[in-house]
């Protein structure tokens, strides 16, 4: 709007400053003939004063014409002060940004790990999202490796759109509105149960990511140094992956690398970035970012592994 306003200005100020050419080339050929044409006998002695007077004052006619042109010209290119321009500007970036703006506040943005149930019965999953925000879904087995896609469906294509690249685990969802409600039917490779999960927008949170983590073992499932692999998630160490202490714990110290312990009952519930062997673990799981959360027998000393060499973890406040 601002640049149609500028345009329409710029057209009016050529056809002005034309018509300002043509008149001031009138007004200088007219003083030019009055110039020459024959003066009127004058007393000898008095000619050359009348002269100068004439000559003075067709010189302060021409010099006024050209600061009359000139400032009607400026007034006609230029209309606005600076200070007009200005304010003008502002009012148009203040306008642009209450458009961009979302209607209330803004959503508070999430990041977590969702357990999929997919025993008969149990609540779908729910996935909050918002207009203009993209979330990723991320699916994964109960040993955190990526569980491929199939196929999917989504049930209310208008208010939702989904992005997949047609190969791997994720799924990249978009509200296409600002309130509306649907569902997601997702065929994960070799599960022969879908995942279905509930979409809703226009909630004070947004999920910019969840990491859907199904039971069982996926295609991509790899052996912790040679044990049998859990077949189901814990929920307990699901918490302790995104560092929720679990309920009625008690904080130990560690030293001797970094990681995080706390005792409930007689296990021990340590999350750490190392690969631990001993004491043996009861359960463990593992995020994609190399996080890993671990269900053992109390101990004060844990041995484990950070590329390659061993580290000897002491764990106080027993």
């Amino acid at each position: 709007m601002f640049f149609l306003i500028q345009q329409k200005i710029k057209r009016q100020a050529v056809f002005k400053f034309l018509a300002l050419i043509i008149l001031t080339f009138f007004s200088i050929v007219s003083f030019a003939a009055t110039e020459d044409s024959p003066k009127s006998d004058t007393p000898p002695g008095s000619s050359s004063l009348v002269g100068t007077d004439s000559s003075t004052k067709g010189s302060v006619s021409l010099d006024s014409l050209n600061k009359a042109a000139f400032g009607s010209m400026a007034q006609t290119m230029l209309p606005m002060s600076p200070d007009q321009i200005k304010h003008l500007r502002k009012l148009f970036n203040q306008t642009q940004a209450a458009a961009a703006m979302p209607p209330g506040v803004p959503p508070r943005p999430t990041i977590s790990s969702q357990y999929v149930k997919l025993e008969p019965g149990t609540t779908p999953t729910v996935i909050r999202l918002a207009q203009g925000y993209v979330t990723t879904l991320a699916f994964l087995d109960s040993t955190g490796q990526p569980w491929p896609v199939d196929n999917y469906d989504i049930g209310n294509p208008q208010a939702f759109n989904i992005q997949w690249d047609k190969k791997s685990n994720l799924l990249m969802v978009q509200a296409t509105s600002l309130y509306n409600v649907g569902n997601l039917a997702v065929q994960l490779s070799g599960l022969e149960t879908p995942v279905m999960v509930t979409l809703i927008s226009g909630q004070k949170a947004v999920d910019y990511r969840v990491d859907l983590r199904i039971p069982g073992n996926g295609p991509n499932a790899k052996a912790l140094l040679g044990r049998t692999l859990p077949q189901s998630a814990n929920p307990a160490l699901l918490n302790i992956l995104e560092g929720i202490a679990p309920i009625g714990n008690t904080a130990l110290k560690v030293s001797g690398g970094i990681a995080q312990a706390w005792l409930m009952g007689n296990h021990l519930y340590v999350r750490t970035r190392l690969t631990l062997i001993s004491p043996a673990w009861i359960a463990t799981m593992s995020s994609p970012d190399g996080m890993k959360a671990y269900e053992m027998p109390k101990t004060p000393l844990i041995l484990g592994f950070e590329d390659g060499q061993s580290i000897q973890l002491k764990v106080e406040g027993f």
